[in-house]
């Protein structure tokens, strides 16, 4: 582990990649220290005997060492003043998330892929962040929907090809596999979803490029340039053939009039029946609660299919679904979804964080519009 450090010692953690361990040894010769970290095979072999992939290894002078327990020593007496005692032998959490959140699916095989998508990555031991959508179109309201997230950092470098194993045990069309592999080195985080509809169930891997973002603000607000912020690779559960790859563009140098004009000439229009007025109060409440402009506008587009459509990220504003219901009352009525299917979901959800609001054309050709929530 390489880190840089400034002239007056405090450490530089730019240069710094994560490991999540759940096994530490400390060994010791006469000149050094060794810290192993670790994670815990699935499946043991023999009964009563632990078997550890090793992650990473930090060799230290006994003199860092004693500094270091030192330090810890104190660390962990300010932790648990704050939250109380921890106990010598933790109860097993699982790390995948709990089935209570999840809607509820119809299909045996939204079922089957569900279950083996959650056991892969608590065989990981995968510690994921939750996000529900619903998407309306005319007369339709889908809500079987979720991703999941995880931060690639907290995994070894050793271990990323098990992400790739992952996307192919769901069924990822191979041609997606190489192109899901080649572009991994350069993502900060990874995840995974399913779309149940009324007629199939959808598998999502994505690929979000976290560095780039960050690059486009190190420059001045008119050279930042729209880069792919993100790929996202669809297909069919019951027949990968029928599959997708979505590009996300990020438009980092866009205020708020900016936005609604793109949306309003690349997307609605002057005229006509079309949610634009809904989606400019919401971008409204957003800004006046997030504090301008601190949310994200993407566009995106699939290969081969008419899919187009925007993204605005809004987590910045904190909201919660309930303070938005106003919107998503006339979203639902717009789109002719009875008042009482809409209540249904909403009641389920309307504590949660509001954090995308999604629209356009779909691969269909249908208008629609998609909110994701967070926990």
């Amino acid at each position: 582990m390489e880190r840089k450090d400034h002239p007056n010692g405090a450490p530089d953690e730019g240069a710094v990649f994560s490991v999540h361990a759940d096994v530490a040894q400390v060994k010791a010769g006469r000149e050094e220290f060794m810290l192993l970290f670790g994670s815990a095979q699935t499946e043991q072999p023999v009964k009563g005997e632990l078997r550890v992939e090793l992650l990473d290894q930090v060799v230290l002078s006994p003199f860092v060492a004693k500094r270091l327990l030192a330090q810890l020593t104190q660390v962990i007496r300010d932790y648990e003043s704050a939250y109380g005692p921890l106990r010598r032998n933790p109860p097993s959490q699982n790390r995948a998330m709990p089935q209570a959140r999840l809607p509820a699916f119809k299909s045996a095989v939204t079922h089957e892929k569900v279950g083996l998508l959650f056991q892969l990555l608590n065989e990981l031991r995968l510690k994921v962040a939750f996000e529900r959508s619903f998407k309306v179109s005319e007369k339709s309201l889908d809500g079987s929907r979720f991703l999941v997230g995880i931060n690639k950092n907290t995994i070894s470098r050793g271990r990323h090809k098990n992400i790739v194993n992952v996307c192919a045990k769901l069924g990822m069309p191979r041609k997606f596999q190489e192109t899901f592999r080649k572009n991994l080195p350069e993502a900060n985080v990874f995840g995974f979803g399913m779309d149940e509809n009324q007629e199939t169930c959808v598998v999502k891997a994505y690929l979000e490029f976290g560095s780039r973002y960050e690059e486009a603000m190190k420059k001045a607000f008119n050279e930042r340039d729209p880069y792919i912020s993100h790929l996202g690779f669809k297909w069919d559960a019951a027949d990968n053939t029928r599959c997708a790859l979505t590009k996300y563009t990020c438009f980092p140098a866009l205020n708020r009039q900016d936005m609604l004009g793109r949306l309003s000439t690349g997307f609605y229009g002057s005229g006509g029946s079309n949610p634009y007025g809904i989606i400019e109060g919401v971008v409204e409440v957003v800004g006046s609660k997030a504090g301008g402009d601190e949310f994200l506008y993407l566009e995106v587009n699939e290969e081969n299919n008419p899919r187009s459509s925007f993204d605005l990220n809004v987590y910045s504003a904190n909201l919660r679904m309930k303070e938005v219901y106003p919107f998503l009352v006339q979203m639902c009525r717009h789109y002719s979804i009875p008042d009482e299917t809409f209540q249904a979901l909403y009641e389920q959800v309307k504590d949660m964080i509001f954090g995308h609001l999604a629209g356009g054309i779909d691969r269909k050709g249908k208008d629609f519009l998609t909110v994701y929530f967070g926990i």
